[in-house]
């Protein structure tokens, strides 16, 4: 299966699993939900109403902890409100889609399929 489809497949399962979306309570994500004026819950649900396979950034990649936290992690970028947004997840295995960082980019996002 080439990168594009994989992504495409990947965007499609996390989307059926929305009941299982987890954010991180990190000072950076909160900071960007307060700018934007959105709760976490508004926020996620844009993300899984808008977020496409284009806007993918990079993954799978192994989660960096020590030790790691099992699960593959996935990086893609959005425009929430008019803000470029960076967001990492980790697709655990029980099935949680854990949402570590949705903040504002901090650097210029590369989409390989844009």
């Amino acid at each position: 299966m080439n990168e594009k489809n994989r992504v495409k497949i990947k965007v499609l399962e996390i989307k059926r699993r929305y009941s299982y979306w987890q954010v991180s309570g990190r000072r950076k994500n909160m900071l960007t939900f307060a700018k934007l004026g959105f709760t976490s819950s508004v926020i996620l649900e844009e993300i899984y109403r808008k977020l496409e396979w284009k806007d993918y950034i990079s993954g799978p990649e192994v989660d960096n902890h020590k030790p790691p936290i099992q699960g593959e992690v996935w990086k893609f970028g959005k425009t929430i409100a008019g803000v470029t947004c960076y967001l990492k997840f980790q697709d655990r295995p029980d099935g949680v889609i854990f949402w570590i960082s949705i903040h504002e980019a901090q650097f210029p996002l590369d989409y390989p399929f844009k």
